[in-house]
Protein backbone atom coordinates (compact mmCIF):
# COMPACT_ATOMS: atom_id res chain seq x y z
CA UNK A 1 0.00 0.00 0.00
CA UNK A 2 1.52 3.23 -1.46
CA UNK A 3 1.90 5.30 1.91
CA UNK A 4 1.92 8.52 0.81
CA UNK A 5 -1.67 7.75 -0.28
CA UNK A 6 -2.71 7.54 3.56
CA UNK A 7 -4.68 10.21 4.91
CA UNK A 8 -5.68 9.00 8.00
CA UNK A 9 -4.59 5.73 10.54
CA UNK A 10 -6.01 4.15 13.22
CA UNK A 11 -3.99 2.35 16.08
CA UNK A 12 -6.40 -0.17 18.42
CA UNK A 13 -5.18 -1.77 21.43
CA UNK A 14 -8.04 -0.66 24.35
CA UNK A 15 -6.19 -1.85 27.48
CA UNK A 16 -3.35 -2.81 29.30
CA UNK A 17 -1.44 -0.50 30.30
CA UNK A 18 2.23 -1.81 29.78
CA UNK A 19 0.30 -2.75 25.84
CA UNK A 20 -0.23 0.52 25.03
CA UNK A 21 3.71 1.43 25.71
CA UNK A 22 4.32 -1.35 23.62
CA UNK A 23 2.33 -0.24 20.91
CA UNK A 24 4.30 3.35 20.92
CA UNK A 25 7.01 2.27 18.53
CA UNK A 26 4.24 1.20 15.68
CA UNK A 27 3.19 4.17 16.38
CA UNK A 28 5.94 6.18 15.55
CA UNK A 29 6.57 4.02 12.87
CA UNK A 30 3.30 4.84 11.19
CA UNK A 31 4.37 8.72 11.66
CA UNK A 32 7.33 7.79 9.94
CA UNK A 33 5.86 6.34 6.76
CA UNK A 34 3.36 8.94 6.45
CA UNK A 35 3.94 12.19 7.85
CA UNK A 36 1.34 13.58 6.80
CA UNK A 37 -1.55 11.42 7.43
CA UNK A 38 -3.54 12.29 10.64
CA UNK A 39 -3.51 9.14 13.80
CA UNK A 40 -6.27 8.13 15.85
CA UNK A 41 -5.76 5.61 18.71
CA UNK A 42 -8.70 3.63 20.28
CA UNK A 43 -7.60 3.10 23.92
CA UNK A 44 -9.83 2.84 27.29
CA UNK A 45 -10.64 5.85 29.05
CA UNK A 46 -8.55 5.06 32.21
CA UNK A 47 -5.41 4.82 29.70
CA UNK A 48 -6.10 7.62 27.35
CA UNK A 49 -3.82 10.44 29.64
CA UNK A 50 -1.29 8.34 28.66
CA UNK A 51 -1.48 9.55 24.85
CA UNK A 52 -3.50 13.16 25.50
CA UNK A 53 0.17 14.98 25.30
CA UNK A 54 0.93 13.13 22.27
CA UNK A 55 2.30 14.85 19.27
CA UNK A 56 2.21 12.01 16.97
CA UNK A 57 -1.99 10.74 18.07
CA UNK A 58 -3.95 13.82 17.00
CA UNK A 59 -7.57 11.73 18.02
CA UNK A 60 -7.96 9.49 21.03
CA UNK A 61 -10.96 7.78 21.18
CA UNK A 62 -11.73 6.74 24.58
CA UNK A 63 -13.84 3.92 25.09
CA UNK A 64 -15.25 1.96 28.46
CA UNK A 65 -13.71 -1.43 29.42
CA UNK A 66 -17.12 -3.19 28.50
CA UNK A 67 -19.34 -0.96 26.24
CA UNK A 68 -22.83 -1.36 25.83
CA UNK A 69 -24.45 -2.57 22.23
CA UNK A 70 -25.31 0.94 22.31
CA UNK A 71 -21.75 2.39 23.47
CA UNK A 72 -20.37 0.14 20.36
CA UNK A 73 -22.49 1.64 18.15
CA UNK A 74 -21.00 5.20 19.06
CA UNK A 75 -17.35 3.31 18.53
CA UNK A 76 -17.90 2.47 15.10
CA UNK A 77 -19.87 5.75 14.65
CA UNK A 78 -16.73 7.77 15.57
CA UNK A 79 -14.46 5.62 13.58
CA UNK A 80 -16.46 5.93 10.31
CA UNK A 81 -16.66 9.82 11.31
CA UNK A 82 -12.02 9.16 11.05
CA UNK A 83 -12.74 7.41 8.03
CA UNK A 84 -9.41 6.01 8.06
CA UNK A 85 -7.62 4.31 5.10
CA UNK A 86 -5.57 2.00 7.37
CA UNK A 87 -6.80 0.39 10.74
CA UNK A 88 -4.01 -1.73 12.95
CA UNK A 89 -5.85 -4.39 15.46
CA UNK A 90 -2.48 -4.34 18.03
CA UNK A 91 -5.37 -6.30 20.33
CA UNK A 92 -6.86 -9.06 18.11
CA UNK A 93 -9.87 -9.83 20.35
CA UNK A 94 -13.11 -10.39 18.79
CA UNK A 95 -14.43 -7.03 19.68
CA UNK A 96 -11.54 -5.34 18.71
CA UNK A 97 -11.12 -7.00 15.19
CA UNK A 98 -15.58 -5.53 14.26
CA UNK A 99 -14.40 -2.63 15.50
CA UNK A 100 -11.50 -2.83 12.45
CA UNK A 101 -13.58 -3.80 10.07
CA UNK A 102 -16.32 -1.81 10.56
CA UNK A 103 -14.06 1.14 10.71
CA UNK A 104 -14.35 0.94 6.81
CA UNK A 105 -10.59 0.69 6.21
CA UNK A 106 -9.46 -0.24 3.02
CA UNK A 107 -6.15 -1.59 4.35
CA UNK A 108 -6.95 -3.77 7.71
CA UNK A 109 -3.75 -5.31 9.85
CA UNK A 110 -4.50 -8.12 12.27
CA UNK A 111 -2.73 -11.27 13.33
CA UNK A 112 -3.71 -14.34 11.16
CA UNK A 113 -4.83 -18.07 12.49
CA UNK A 114 -7.38 -16.65 14.73
CA UNK A 115 -10.29 -17.63 12.66
CA UNK A 116 -13.23 -15.87 11.49
CA UNK A 117 -11.52 -12.95 13.24
CA UNK A 118 -8.49 -13.12 10.82
CA UNK A 119 -10.71 -13.28 7.74
CA UNK A 120 -11.68 -9.56 8.81
CA UNK A 121 -8.15 -8.21 8.07
CA UNK A 122 -6.38 -7.68 4.87
CA UNK A 123 -2.66 -7.99 6.00
CA UNK A 124 -1.53 -10.12 8.41
CA UNK A 125 1.81 -9.62 9.90
CA UNK A 126 4.86 -11.82 9.61
CA UNK A 127 6.30 -11.81 12.95
CA UNK A 128 10.07 -12.90 12.98
CA UNK A 129 11.63 -11.47 16.62
CA UNK A 130 10.72 -12.41 20.24
CA UNK A 131 10.11 -8.13 20.77
CA UNK A 132 6.81 -7.66 21.96
CA UNK A 133 7.71 -4.39 20.01
CA UNK A 134 8.96 -5.80 17.28
CA UNK A 135 5.76 -7.85 17.37
CA UNK A 136 3.79 -4.50 16.83
CA UNK A 137 5.70 -2.48 14.20
CA UNK A 138 5.42 -6.18 12.04
CA UNK A 139 1.78 -3.93 11.30
CA UNK A 140 4.00 -1.41 9.62
CA UNK A 141 6.03 -4.01 7.50
CA UNK A 142 2.79 -6.05 6.24
CA UNK A 143 1.84 -2.55 4.64
CA UNK A 144 4.76 -2.96 2.82
CA UNK A 145 6.19 0.35 4.79
CA UNK A 146 9.65 0.91 5.63
CA UNK A 147 10.43 0.08 9.37
CA UNK A 148 13.08 2.75 11.22
CA UNK A 149 16.14 0.13 13.01
CA UNK A 150 16.39 2.59 15.76
CA UNK A 151 12.70 1.79 16.99
CA UNK A 152 13.06 -0.45 20.20
CA UNK A 153 12.44 1.82 22.95
CA UNK A 154 8.52 3.10 23.34
CA UNK A 155 8.45 6.85 24.44
CA UNK A 156 6.01 8.68 26.07
CA UNK A 157 5.20 12.32 26.00
CA UNK A 158 5.64 13.81 29.39
CA UNK A 159 4.40 17.26 29.81
CA UNK A 160 6.79 19.72 31.78
CA UNK A 161 4.16 20.37 33.87
CA UNK A 162 3.17 16.83 34.98
CA UNK A 163 7.08 16.38 35.80
CA UNK A 164 6.64 19.79 38.01
CA UNK A 165 3.29 18.78 39.61
CA UNK A 166 4.77 15.29 40.28
CA UNK A 167 7.90 17.12 42.22
CA UNK A 168 5.55 19.54 44.05
CA UNK A 169 3.45 16.50 45.20
CA UNK A 170 6.12 15.05 46.27
CA UNK A 171 7.35 17.71 48.51
CA UNK A 172 4.15 18.18 50.13
CA UNK A 173 4.94 14.62 51.38
CA UNK A 174 8.55 15.61 52.40
CA UNK A 175 10.50 14.59 49.84
CA UNK A 176 13.29 17.22 49.19
CA UNK A 177 12.85 18.74 45.78
CA UNK A 178 16.85 17.90 45.66
CA UNK A 179 17.23 14.48 47.41
CA UNK A 180 18.03 11.44 44.41
CA UNK A 181 14.88 10.10 43.75
CA UNK A 182 14.37 5.87 43.13
CA UNK A 183 11.21 4.66 42.84
CA UNK A 184 9.85 0.97 43.89
CA UNK A 185 6.68 -0.46 42.47
CA UNK A 186 5.78 -3.66 44.44
CA UNK A 187 2.60 -4.50 43.56
CA UNK A 188 1.31 -6.46 39.98
CA UNK A 189 -1.78 -8.00 39.73
CA UNK A 190 -0.34 -11.59 39.30
CA UNK A 191 1.55 -13.60 41.92
CA UNK A 192 4.01 -14.91 39.38
CA UNK A 193 5.35 -11.33 38.58
CA UNK A 194 5.38 -10.34 42.11
CA UNK A 195 8.72 -9.98 44.13
CA UNK A 196 8.47 -10.50 47.71
CA UNK A 197 8.01 -6.93 49.40
CA UNK A 198 10.75 -8.13 52.45
CA UNK A 199 12.89 -8.14 49.68
CA UNK A 200 11.87 -4.93 48.02
CA UNK A 201 12.58 -3.38 51.60
CA UNK A 202 16.19 -4.77 52.16
CA UNK A 203 16.78 -3.44 47.87
CA UNK A 204 15.57 0.58 48.95
CA UNK A 205 17.35 0.04 52.53
CA UNK A 206 20.69 -0.67 50.69
CA UNK A 207 20.21 2.02 48.37
CA UNK A 208 19.42 4.64 51.48
CA UNK A 209 22.61 3.51 53.16
CA UNK A 210 24.60 3.54 50.33
CA UNK A 211 23.85 7.21 49.02
CA UNK A 212 22.60 9.25 51.87
CA UNK A 213 20.71 11.37 49.46
CA UNK A 214 18.57 8.98 48.07
CA UNK A 215 14.92 8.29 48.90
CA UNK A 216 13.08 5.19 48.27
CA UNK A 217 9.59 6.34 46.70
CA UNK A 218 6.74 3.12 46.87
CA UNK A 219 4.65 3.77 44.12
CA UNK A 220 1.04 2.02 44.71
CA UNK A 221 -1.94 1.46 42.43
CA UNK A 222 -5.33 0.67 43.34
CA UNK A 223 -6.03 -1.95 45.98
CA UNK A 224 -1.53 -2.15 46.15
CA UNK A 225 -1.34 -0.19 49.27
CA UNK A 226 -1.45 -2.14 51.72
CA UNK A 227 1.64 -3.41 49.61
CA UNK A 228 3.87 -0.07 49.72
CA UNK A 229 3.20 0.21 53.28
CA UNK A 230 4.76 -2.72 54.32
CA UNK A 231 7.49 -2.31 52.08
CA UNK A 232 8.32 1.16 53.80
CA UNK A 233 7.56 0.43 57.33
CA UNK A 234 10.97 -0.82 58.37
CA UNK A 235 13.20 1.54 56.20
CA UNK A 236 14.39 5.26 57.82
CA UNK A 237 11.30 7.64 58.74
CA UNK A 238 11.67 10.57 56.61
CA UNK A 239 13.54 8.67 53.95
CA UNK A 240 11.19 6.24 52.30
CA UNK A 241 7.76 7.24 51.05
CA UNK A 242 4.77 5.62 49.83
CA UNK A 243 3.06 7.18 46.65
CA UNK A 244 -0.81 6.25 46.09
CA UNK A 245 -4.06 7.13 44.62
CA UNK A 246 -1.89 9.58 41.63
CA UNK A 247 -3.63 10.34 38.58
CA UNK A 248 -1.89 8.30 35.87
CA UNK A 249 -0.48 11.29 34.33
CA UNK A 250 1.42 12.44 37.32
CA UNK A 251 2.24 9.21 38.24
CA UNK A 252 4.34 9.18 34.89
CA UNK A 253 4.92 12.31 35.62
CA UNK A 254 6.70 10.77 39.07
CA UNK A 255 8.74 8.28 37.14
CA UNK A 256 10.44 10.62 34.53
CA UNK A 257 11.61 12.23 37.46
CA UNK A 258 13.31 9.41 39.37
CA UNK A 259 16.85 8.74 38.83
CA UNK A 260 16.11 5.13 38.37
CA UNK A 261 12.51 3.11 38.48
CA UNK A 262 12.29 -0.74 39.55
CA UNK A 263 9.57 -2.43 38.98
CA UNK A 264 8.60 -6.57 37.68
CA UNK A 265 6.75 -7.34 34.74
CA UNK A 266 4.05 -5.05 34.68
CA UNK A 267 2.27 -2.08 33.07
CA UNK A 268 4.35 0.53 34.99
CA UNK A 269 7.55 -1.12 34.26
CA UNK A 270 6.76 0.25 30.52
CA UNK A 271 5.66 3.13 31.38
CA UNK A 272 9.03 3.95 33.62
CA UNK A 273 11.11 2.97 30.72
CA UNK A 274 8.67 5.11 28.19
CA UNK A 275 8.86 7.55 30.54
CA UNK A 276 12.73 8.10 29.84
CA UNK A 277 13.84 7.01 33.12
CA UNK A 278 16.47 3.87 33.87
CA UNK A 279 14.45 1.20 34.67
CA UNK A 280 15.47 -2.31 36.57
CA UNK A 281 13.07 -5.17 35.25
CA UNK A 282 12.75 -7.64 37.89
CA UNK A 283 11.54 -10.74 35.05
CA UNK A 284 9.93 -13.79 36.36
CA UNK A 285 8.12 -16.14 33.97
CA UNK A 286 8.56 -13.65 30.79
CA UNK A 287 12.32 -13.65 29.45
CA UNK A 288 13.54 -10.44 28.72
CA UNK A 289 14.44 -10.74 25.21
CA UNK A 290 10.50 -10.69 25.14
CA UNK A 291 8.79 -8.36 27.16
CA UNK A 292 11.89 -6.34 28.24
CA UNK A 293 13.73 -5.68 25.14
CA UNK A 294 15.08 -2.03 25.91
CA UNK A 295 18.65 -1.66 25.85
CA UNK A 296 21.48 -1.77 28.37
CA UNK A 297 23.07 1.60 26.47
CA UNK A 298 19.90 3.70 27.55
CA UNK A 299 20.75 2.46 31.49
CA UNK A 300 17.95 -0.33 31.43
CA UNK A 301 18.36 -3.43 33.15
CA UNK A 302 16.65 -6.56 32.89
CA UNK A 303 17.54 -9.50 35.79
CA UNK A 304 16.42 -12.76 35.01
CA UNK A 305 17.71 -16.04 36.65
CA UNK A 306 15.81 -18.34 34.68
CA UNK A 307 14.67 -21.46 36.30
CA UNK A 308 14.01 -24.91 34.67
CA UNK A 309 10.53 -24.27 33.92
CA UNK A 310 10.94 -20.69 32.31
CA UNK A 311 9.48 -18.98 30.33
CA UNK A 312 5.82 -19.82 31.03
CA UNK A 313 2.85 -18.00 30.61
CA UNK A 314 0.72 -18.70 34.44
CA UNK A 315 -0.30 -15.89 36.21
CA UNK A 316 -1.01 -18.22 39.50
CA UNK A 317 1.81 -21.07 40.06
CA UNK A 318 2.92 -22.83 44.04
CA UNK A 319 6.24 -22.88 42.71
CA UNK A 320 7.77 -19.54 42.68
CA UNK A 321 11.29 -20.09 41.74
CA UNK A 322 11.35 -17.90 38.93
CA UNK A 323 11.03 -15.41 41.83
CA UNK A 324 12.64 -16.74 44.46
CA UNK A 325 15.98 -16.80 42.80
CA UNK A 326 16.00 -12.92 42.39
CA UNK A 327 18.24 -12.03 45.16
CA UNK A 328 18.93 -8.37 47.10
CA UNK A 329 22.16 -8.66 46.10
CA UNK A 330 21.48 -9.35 42.47
CA UNK A 331 19.15 -6.73 42.01
CA UNK A 332 21.25 -4.09 43.90
CA UNK A 333 24.30 -4.96 41.77
CA UNK A 334 22.53 -4.03 38.79
CA UNK A 335 20.62 -1.16 40.76
CA UNK A 336 24.24 0.55 41.99
CA UNK A 337 25.09 0.51 38.23
CA UNK A 338 22.61 2.27 36.80
CA UNK A 339 22.75 5.06 39.48
CA UNK A 340 26.64 5.18 38.92
CA UNK A 341 27.56 3.59 42.53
Amino acid sequence: MNPASVRRIVVIRPRFLGDVCLTLPLVEAARAACPRARLAYVVERSLAPLLAADPRVDVVIDVSPRPSPAETLGIVRRLRAFAPDVAIDCFGNPRTALWTFASGARARVGGGGKGWRSALYTHHPRVRTLSATGFHVAAIAALGWPVPKHLVTPRLTVAPSMRIEAIAALGRLGVPDDALRVGFHPGARWPTRRWAPERYSELAGRLLAERPEAVALFTAGPGEEPLARACVEPLPAGRAFVVEHWPLERFVGLQAVCAAFVCGDTGPLHTAVASGTRTLGLMSRNRPAMFFPYPESEGHRAYWARAECSPCHRDVCDDLRCLHRLTVDGAWARLAEMLGS
